[in-house]
C-alpha cells in the first residue's frame, strides 16, 4: 500500500475508536508536554545568555581591590596588559557608607542615590542604555572635569529593588523619571554635597524584560555617573574600593590578562595581595548549569510521562491486532506482504504521536505562558517544535515495533482460523 493509503487506514481506526485513540495519545501529550515546556524555558535561557555575552563584551575579567587607584596607576597597568584590551576603573560607590548625596536642581531635590567615578572604557561592557546627550570623555577625564549622567530608571509595572532604598523603589525615583519627560536636563547644572556639576547625559535604564545582562549585572541603585578622576579629586577616602573591569575580546587571552593583572596589583600593595578575579565564561557556565540542574526534574517526569505513552501505545496496539486477525489474515491472502502489514499498524501507532505531540505542544505552551517567570521575550525556537514532535513519532514507532512485527508474522492461513 501507499503511505498516504495507509495514513487514510490509520485515521479512519482512529476515528473509529475515539475514546480508545484519546487514552492512547494522552500519556504521550502530558510527556510531550513537560518536554516542550521544559526544552522552551531552556531554549529561552540559553538565548538570554547569549544575548548577556553579547552586551557584556568577549574575555571579560572582573575584580574588585580594597584600594583606590590613581590614572597614572591605570596607564601603568594598562601598559602591563596585552594590547587591544580594554581597562575599565569604577570608584566606590560615595554615600555607600555615609549616607546618600542628594540632586539638587534649581533648588528642586531630583533624588537621593550614589555618586560613582567611572571611565570612558566603561560603556564598553553592558552598555544597554539609551543615551541622551552624550558620555564622559578622556578630556573630561584628564582635566577633572565637574560633568555628570543622570542614571533613570523606566516606568514598569514590576517594581525593583534597588540598593540604598527602603524596600521597593521610593517615589523619588518616580519623580525623577517624570521630571526628565517635561524639563530638558542637558547642560544644566545639579549640586551635589555642595558641588555643582554640569548634566552632560541622561542614561536611560531598559526594562527588566528587556536587559539581557546578568541580574547581578543590572542596575542595583540609583546612582550619578561622573569622571573617575573629579571623583579622586572631589570624594576619595584613604580606605576605598575599586573595581577593574578588563575586556580582552578573547576568551583564550583572559586568563593572560589575569596573571598580568594579579602580578601588578601584589607589585604595588605587596606580595599578600590576592585579588578574586572572576572570569565571565565561569559565571555563564554557571548560570546554564543551573538552568539545566532546574530542568533536570522536569526532563525526567517527561521521560517518565513518555515511557507510560508508550506501553499504553503498545497495549493498544496489541488489542487491536488481536481484534483484526481474520483482517490481517484475509489481507495476507489477497497478496499483502509482511511489510505492508508491518507499515499498517506502524503508521496507526505514530499517528498517534503525532496527535499526542500537536495535543502536548498546546499543553506545554499553555504551561509556558503560565509558568514561566517572564514570557515577554520568550521564544519558540523550531528545534524545540522539531524535537518535540520527532520524541513522539520515535515513542510510537519503538513501543508499536514489537506487535506490529507480531502481525506481520501471522501465516495466512493461522490467522483465518482465527475466532
Amino acid at each position: 500500500m501507499r503511505l498516504i493509503d495507509l495514513i487514510k487506514t490509520g485515521w479512519a481506526e482512529i476515528w473509529l475508536h475515539k475514546m480508545r485513540s484519546f487514552l492512547s495519545f494522552f500519556a504521550i501529550a502530558i510527556g510531550i508536554a513537560t518536554f516542550f515546556y521544559t526544552l522552551s524555558v531552556l531554549s529561552q535561557s540559553y538565548h538570554n545568555l547569549g544575548k548577556a555575552e553579547e552586551v557584556s563584551g568577549k574575555g571579560r575579567i572582573d575584580t574588585e581591590i580594597q584600594h583606590t587607584l590613581s590614572l597614572e596607576q591605570y596607564e601603568e597597568l594598562k601598559a602591563h596588559l596585552p594590547e587591544g584590551i580594554s581597562l575599565s576603573f569604577v570608584t566606590d560607590r560615595q554615600g555607600l557608607y555615609g549616607g546618600y548625596y542628594s540632586a539638587v536642581y534649581k533648588g528642586q531635590k531630583l533624588y537621593n542615590g550614589f555618586i560613582v567615578g567611572v571611565m570612558p572604557t566603561w560603556k564598553d561592557s553592558n552598555f544597554v542604555y539609551k543615551l541622551e546627550g552624550r558620555f564622559i570623555s578622556q578630556q573630561d577625564i584628564e582635566n577633572k572635569n565637574k560633568v555628570a549622567l543622570l542614571v533613570v530608571f523606566p516606568n514598569e509595572k514590576e517594581k525593583r529593588r534597588l540598593w540604598g532604598t527602603s524596600g521597593y523603589e521610593d517615589n523619588s525615583h518616580v519623580e525623577l523619571r517624570e521630571f526628565t519627560k517635561h524639563h530638558n536636563l542637558l547642560n544644566q547644572n545639579i549640586v551635589m554635597q555642595n558641588e555643582s556639576f554640569k548634566i552632560i547625559g541622561i542614561l536611560h535604564v531598559p526594562s527588566m524584560q528587556e536587559d539581557y545582562r546578568l541580574i547581578e549585572d543590572r542596575d542595583r541603585y540609583p546612582a550619578v555617573l561622573i569622571p573617575y578622576t573629579t571623583w579622586l579629586s572631589k570624594y576619595s577616602r584613604e580606605k576605598g574600593e575599586t573595581s577593574i573591569r578588563i575586556l580582552t575580546g578573547k576568551e583564550s587571552t583572559a586568563r593572560i590578562a589575569a596573571k598580568s593583572l594579579t602580578s601588578f596589583l601584589r607589585s604595588r600593595f605587596g606580595p599578600e595581595e590576592k585579588p578574586n578575579i572572576e572570569f565571565f565564561s565561569d559565571k555563564l557556565q554557571t548560570e546554564l548549569k543551573n538552568a539545566r540542574k532546574s530542568l533536570n526534574k522536569m526532563l525526567f517526569m517527561g521521560i517518565i510521562a513518555m515511557i507510560a505513552g508508550g506501553i499504553g501505545i503498545m497495549n493498544v496496539t496489541m488489542a487491536v491486532i488481536f481484534s483484526r486477525t481474520k483482517e490481517i489474515g484475509i489481507r495476507r491472502a489477497l497478496g499483502a506482504s509482511r511489510k505492508d502489514i508491518l507499515f499498517q499498524f506502524l503508521v496507526e501507532a505514530m499517528l498517534l504521536g503525532l496527535l499526542g505531540s500537536c495535543a502536548g505542544m498546546l499543553l506545554g505552551y499553555i504551561a509556558v505562558l503560565h509558568l514561566a517567570k517572564d514570557i515577554s521575550q520568550m521564544t519558540f525556537a523550531w528545534w524545540v517544535v522539531a524535537l518535540s514532535v520527532l520524541i513522539a513519532l520515535i515513542t510510537s514507532f519503538l513501543f508499536a515495533l514489537y506487535p506490529a512485527w507480531q502481525a506481520a508474522k501471522l501465516k495466512p492461513v493461522d490467522a483465518l482460523r482465527s475466532d
